[in-house]
């Protein structure tokens, strides 16, 4: 962990301590924590990089055109192609800094938990003790979903047989302290201890957080957001019983309606009402921005026309009935224009940008949106499987249609059983959660492998017909599907020498 500490103690500085507002007043590590104030910035800064930097941006989007949804337009100009095309490399710029960044979350964590237990120690009120407590409890999440960010791309898919010997991630609960002899240094937990470690971190932040406000739209962690990150650990871990519990609790309990109409859910994502939403991001234009959920699907050039990167393959497009809400307001019939050649597909608009994000015009802060890394659609997806996989068919139809019946206004409700209830659980995962980082960790536990498709206009997309774009095949075994851990972290830490995962 060489690299991480000392860009750690490097570049380390807080800003602002209310959520609501922009960030100022930057500290030292010198000087932090010697009041709840201080802490109060670190808090802050803890948020900014979650939201920023796990919770969008490159983590989401290059699972997304790894997967079997997008094709590569003819102008994409190899743009994040090597994820596109499955050549993935330990040396990448994007998988060095999701780890950095994921294992910066960690010790900062780390580091407040250290300076709030040095703050109690001394003379503090009742207040100042209880907001401390609700710092360690956010502290204690964000160590969970930074693992998580990183356990269902850098780590096998949990097996419990196997898992006490798979390799997981390096677990640090260690405070904040200057970099020492490298033979010190941690090497790879088992897959077992790193899903432990998540889990034991979610126990300690939901009493915690219990008396933050649970609410539609909420920028805060609280308890029903640590319930939505266990539900969906416990699915990928395969513990049906546990995920059904957790997410049917949360879709049940009122707090979180699914919109029915168009109206209301074209503002879930162009205006980030914060329906549906167990937990929203807060952001504010210019000063405190987010990365986006996209790369260019939508681009359009200042002359008017259209020319996104990427492009939505046909079948996902046939997925959708023509009276689905997520096809009506997340898919846009245009002309889209490359050179000379034009082609007539629909494009995916599900990020089109807040207009509070922008500077007005539209010319920067494009796709620009509160980050929503928990949706109450996704607990219902979670119910429906995990219901489904353990042989409650009846349960698992229940929390399908309703999610469907919400989407498809009017829509018919069917009874699934077996292989096509799963069929049916798999495609409303598909539609539900398309362009949001799902997709290739659904297919990774699945064990289904992937296999891309024809195209909606193969003249408008990068090498139609090839086997490594548009037909693109790659089987549950490939060793792509768990990601390499970053050359720079190898040759830093050398504990993990010989930890590098199969194949790289």
């Amino acid at each position: 962990m060489k690299k991480i500490i000392l860009l750690f103690a490097v570049l380390f500085s807080v800003t602002a301590c209310n959520l609501d507002l922009s960030p100022e007043n930057s500290i030292a590590t010198g000087n932090a924590l010697h009041s709840v104030s201080d802490a109060a910035k670190f808090r802050y800064n803890l948020y900014t990089n979650i939201r920023t930097n796990l919770a969008s941006g490159a983590p989401i989007y290059l699972t997304e055109l790894m997967a079997d949804s997008f094709h590569a337009s003819i102008t994409f100009g190899n743009r994040n192609g090597e994820y596109y095309k499955w050549e993935l490399r330990s040396t990448f710029s994007n998988l060095e800094s999701l780890w950095g960044d994921s294992y910066y979350v960690v010790t900062l964590a780390n580091f407040l938990i250290d300076g709030i237990d040095k703050l109690e120690a001394g003379d503090l009120s009742a207040d100042d003790r209880a907001t401390l407590e609700l710092y360690r409890g956010e502290c204690a999440f964000a160590k969970a979903y930074a693992m998580y960010s990183l356990v269902d791309k850098f780590c096998p898919v949990y097996d419990a047989a196997s898992a006490s010997s798979e390799m997981g991630l390096i677990l640090l609960d260690e405070q904040f302290t200057t970099p020492s002899d490298p033979s010190t240094y941690k090497g790879r937990s088992s897959l077992a201890d790193t899903y432990k470690y998540i889990e034991d971190n979610l126990a300690v932040a939901e009493p915690l957080l219990s008396g933050v406000a649970t609410k539609a739209g909420s920028q805060y962690f609280n308890v029903d957001v640590v319930s939505a990150l266990k539900a969906r650990m416990a699915l990928l871990k395969g513990e049906w019983d546990t995920a059904a519990r957790i997410a049917s609790a949360l879709a049940d309990s009122g707090k979180y309606p699914l919109v029915d109409n168009s109206d209301d859910f074209i503002k879930v994502f162009v205006n980030d009402s914060g329906a549906e939403c167990i937990l929203q991001f807060w952001s504010e234009y210019p000063t405190s921005l987010a990365s986006s959920y996209e790369y260019d699907y939508i681009k359009e050039n200042s002359n008017g026309t259209f020319s996104p990167n990427y492009i939505p393959e046909q079948w996902i497009v046939e997925l959708f009935d023509e009276e689905d809400l997520r096809f009506q307001n997340w898919f846009t019939f245009k002309t889209l224009t490359y050179g000379t050649i034009t082609g007539d597909v629909y494009m995916f608009t599900k990020f089109p940008g807040n207009p509070e994000l922008m500077d007005g015009t539209g010319a920067s802060s494009t796709y620009q949106h509160k980050i929503k890394p928990f949706r109450i659609a996704e607990q219902y997806l979670i119910a429906a499987e995990a219901y489904a996989k353990a042989g409650n068919e009846v349960k698992a139809n229940e929390y399908l249609n309703k999610l469907k019946g919400k989407r498809i206004p009017g829509g018919k409700i069917v009874s699934y059983t077996g292989d096509n209830l799963l069929k049916q659980i798999k495609d409303e995962r598909a539609r539900e959660l398309f362009g949001e980082g799902f997709r290739l960790s659904d297919l990774r536990r699945w064990g289904d492998g992937l296999k891309r498709s024809r195209a909606q206009d193969d003249q408008i997309i990068n090498n139609a017909g090839g086997t490594n774009t548009e037909f693109l095949e790659k089987s549950a075994s490939d060793k792509f599907w768990v990601w390499p851990i970053p050359q720079a972290e190898i040759d830093a830490n050398p504990q993990i020498r010989n930890q590098q995962n199969p194949g790289y």
